[in-house]
């Protein structure tokens, strides 16, 4: 009996070490830091923040890259890599979001000017889809 808890005792020690080396093993991710940090900038730099939607994810990317830089000054690369991963998607969300915005503003304005110009405007029924 004595025996069997010595082993449990070295192979839990044994695994115990093998995770401070894995994640001491980690690199800083420098490379995903700059990339989510260069989404965020893009976003704001099309005034994502002015669109309701678009702003609630360029937020979640500002919270989640601080979170992730944190993590990286704490040692914990693996959880910072994930954290400035996700905080690169929704930074990119908020990039599509507010682009998206950006063209049914402006495909409204010619809608408008159409009807002003008593133009006739196709309806999205109305339109065929190329090639049929």
């Amino acid at each position: 009996m004595m025996g069997m808890k010595l082993a449990v005792g070295l192979v839990g020690g044994g695994i115990a070490v093998l995770g401070l080396v894995a994640c001491a093993g980690t690199p800083a991710p420098h490379e995903k830091a700059a990339s989510s940090q260069a989404a965020i900038t893009t976003a704001k730099e099309v005034h994502a923040e002015q669109v309701p939607q678009a702003a609630l994810h360029l937020k979640l990317a500002q919270e989640q890259f601080d979170k992730g830089k944190a993590l990286m000054n704490d040692g914990d690369n693996r959880a910072a890599s994930f954290m400035l991963m996700r905080a690169q998607a929704d930074a990119e969300l908020a990039l599509a979001l507010a682009h998206e915005n950006k063209t049914r503003t402006e495909a409204q304005q010619l809608i408008d000017k159409l009807r002003a110009a008593h133009v006739p405007v196709p309806t999205s029924a109305q339109v065929q889809p190329a090639g049929q």
